[in-house]
C-alpha cells in the first residue's frame, strides 16, 4: 500500500503536492501519476509474461527433438548430425558402433542441459504467479525478472565449442570423432568486475577429511557441462568432485591413504579433465609424477609421466599437455600421441638454471596456455608471473618483477592464473591474500577481490592458490589457509 508522504515534488508532473512512495521504485508521485505509474509497471509485467511464454514454446519445441523411448537420438537436421550420417552411410557396418557413439556427446552437449533448464522455468514460472497473485509490481522486481528470463534463453543457444574432425591416418575409411574444444580458461572476457563478497560452494567447514570438509586445497577446474567442480585435496591426498550447490563431495580419486600405489596419491597439486579421454589428469606431487585416472572405470589408473617435481597443469585444444617443473625450474610440453610412462617432454619455458634472468625460473607453480600456445608462468619465488611466446628462448615480465611486496606492482608469492581474450592477467597473489588483475602491458595491476586482509570473512582470502571460472565467467579461488573454496559471482550490468 502506498502512503501518504508531506509536500514534495512529483516525479512524473514535477507538481509541488501531496506525494505519495512507490515500493519498490525509491520515485514519489502525485495521486494521479501514481495510478498512471502502477499500470505502466503491470503493462511491463504481461510484456515479460508474454516473452516468457514464447520462451516456453521454443523449450518445447526443442525437447521434442528427443523422443522418450530414443534418448540417444538428437536432431536430425543439426549440421554436426547430417556430418556423421553422410559419414556413417559411405562406411560399413563395423563403424556404425563408432558414430552412435559420437552422436551421445553432441547429444550431451546439445541438449544435455535441457531438464536443468526446464526446473529453472518452471520455478520462474511460479515466482511469476506469485507476483501477480499479489499484484507486486515495481521496477526492482520486473528488472530482476527481466534478467532471469534472458538468462533462461540463453543457455538453450546452439553451442559453439564442437568441432569435427577426420582423421585420414587410416585406408579404408576416415576415423570420425567429435571433439570438445578445450581450453581451461577459452571463454575468460576482459572488463569483468567481480562482486566483492564471496559464496562458499565447497569445504568451510574447518579443514578435515570429512566430505564436508577441505584440507589445503590447491588446484581446481570447473567442469563447465556437468557443473562440477574438481578440487585437488593436497593433505587429504585425494581428488574430490562436488557439485555445484551441494553440502558434500565425492572422493573420485584415492581413497587409499596417502602412499605411492597405483590407487594412491600422495599430495595433488592439481587437477584437470580431460573431455576426449574421459579421465582425469593429476599433478601427484609428493610422488614426483603425473598420472591418469578413468572417469568411467575406477580400475583404469596410468603413470603418464615419472621423475617430476610436477605442480601445474594445463591441456591445450590438440591435446598437448604442459606442466611445470619445479625441481628443474621449466615448465615441459608433451605433445599428444607422445603422453605416457618413459617419453621425455620438451622444455618451452625456463630450463637454464635457477635465476631471475629473462630466461630463467625459480620453481614456477601454475601455468596457463593460449590458444597460441602462448604460455603463462607464475615464477613462484621471483615474485613474478613470466609470459612465453610459442618457441621463445626466453620470457617476458607481464606481472610483478619488482620485488617481493604488496604495492601495487609487486607480488608476493604468485600462484594460480587466468588470462581473458585480449592478454589481461589475473593471479592469486598468495602472500598478499588478493587476487589481482594485470591489463596486457601494464606496469601494476589492480585487486579485483580479497586484499582485505588475512581472514575468513566472505570479502577476504586466506593465502588463495588455485583459480579457476565457469561458464558465465564467475571467478573461483581455492582459499587455501581456510579449507574452501570461494565463488565471486560476476556483478550483474544489467
Amino acid at each position: 500500500m502506498a502512503t501518504s508522504n508531506v509536500s514534495t515534488i512529483c516525479f512524473t508532473c514535477k507538481d509541488e503536492t501531496t506525494t505519495y512512495p512507490c515500493p519498490g521504485c525509491s520515485k514519489h508521485f502525485c495521486a494521479d501519476d501514481l495510478m498512471k505509474h502502477r499500470e505502466e509497471l503491470k503493462s511491463l509485467f504481461h510484456e515479460i509474461e508474454h516473452q516468457r511464454n514464447e520462451f516456453v514454446q521454443i523449450l518445447n519445441d526443442q525437447q521434442k527433438t528427443i523422443p522418450n523411448n530414443h534418448p540417444s537420438i538428437i536432431q536430425i537436421n543439426h549440421p554436426f548430425i547430417i556430418q556423421i550420417n553422410l559419414w556413417e552411410q559411405k562406411s560399413i557396418a563395423k563403424i556404425k558402433q563408432t558414430a552412435e557413439e559420437q552422436r551421445k556427446i553432441v547429444q550431451q552437449s546439445i541438449h544435455g542441459n535441457l531438464p536443468q533448464i526446464q526446473t529453472q522455468l518452471n520455478n520462474f514460472t511460479e515466482q511469476m504467479q506469485k507476483i501477480n497473485k499479489r499484484k507486486d509490481f515495481n521496477e526492482i522486481v520486473l528488472q530482476k525478472l527481466q534478467t532471469q528470463l534472458k538468462q533462461l534463453q540463453q543457455q538453450i543457444n546452439p553451442p559453439t565449442n564442437i568441432e569435427i574432425k577426420q582423421d585420414s591416418s587410416t585406408t579404408l575409411i576416415h576415423k570420425l570423432s567429435i571433439q570438445i574444444l578445450y581450453h581451461r580458461h577459452h571463454q575468460l572476457k576482459s572488463n569483468i568486475k567481480w562482486k566483492p563478497n564471496a559464496q562458499t560452494i565447497a569445504g568451510g567447514n574447518g579443514r578435515g577429511d570429512k566430505l564436508n570438509q577441505l584440507a589445503y586445497p590447491h588446484g581446481i577446474y570447473v567442469d563447465h557441462q556437468q557443473q562440477y567442480i574438481y578440487i585437488a585435496d593436497y593433505y587429504n591426498h585425494r581428488i574430490l568432485k562436488w557439485k555445484l550447490g551441494e553440502n558434500n563431495g565425492e572422493i573420485i580419486a584415492r581413497g587409499n591413504g596417502n602412499g605411492n600405489r597405483i590407487d594412491q596419491l600422495n599430495q595433488p597439486t592439481d587437477v584437470i579433465v580431460d573431455e576426449n579421454n574421459k579421465s582425469l589428469i593429476i599433478c601427484d606431487y609428493g610422488n614426483r609424477r603425473v598420472v591418469r585416472w578413468s572417469l568411467e572405470n575406477p580400475n583404469d589408473k596410468e603413470i603418464l609421466m615419472e621423475n617430476i617435481s610436477c605442480w601445474g597443469l594445463m591441456m591445450n585444444e590438440n591435446g598437448d599437455l604442459f606442466v611445470s617443473d619445479l625441481g628443474n625450474d621449466a615448465v615441459k610440453r608433451w605433445r599428444k600421441g607422445e603422453i605416457g610412462k618413459g617419453k621425455e617432454g620438451r622444455i618451452v619455458a625456463g630450463g637454464n638454471g635457477r635465476g631471475d634472468k629473462l630466461n630463467q625460473l625459480i620453481q614456477p607453480t601454475y601455468i596457463f596456455i593460449d590458444r597460441e600456445e602462448t604460455i603463462y608462468v607464475s615464477d613462484y619465488v621471483n615474485h613474478r608471473v613470466m609470459k612465453w611466446l610459442k618457441d621463445g628462448n626466453e620470457g617476458i615480465v607481464v606481472a610483478g618483477g619488482q620485488g617481493q611486496g604488496k604495492c601495487l606492482n609487486q607480488l608476493n608469492y604468485p600462484y594460480g592464473l587466468l588470462v581473458n581474450e585480449i592478454g589481461d592477467v589475473y593471479v592469486a597473489d598468495y602472500g598478499n591474500h588478493r587476487i589481482m588483475c594485470w591489463p596486457l602491458r601494464s606496469k601494476e595491476g589492480r585487486v579485483v577481490v580479497g586484499g582485505n586482509g588475512e581472514g575468513e570473512g566472505s570479502n577476504q582470502l586466506n593465502y588463495p592458490l588455485g583459480l579457476s571460472f565457469d561458464v558465465e565467467n564467475n571467478l573461483y579461488v581455492a582459499d587455501w589457509m581456510s579449507g574452501r573454496i570461494q565463488r565471486f559471482c560476476v556483478v550483474n550490468k544489467e
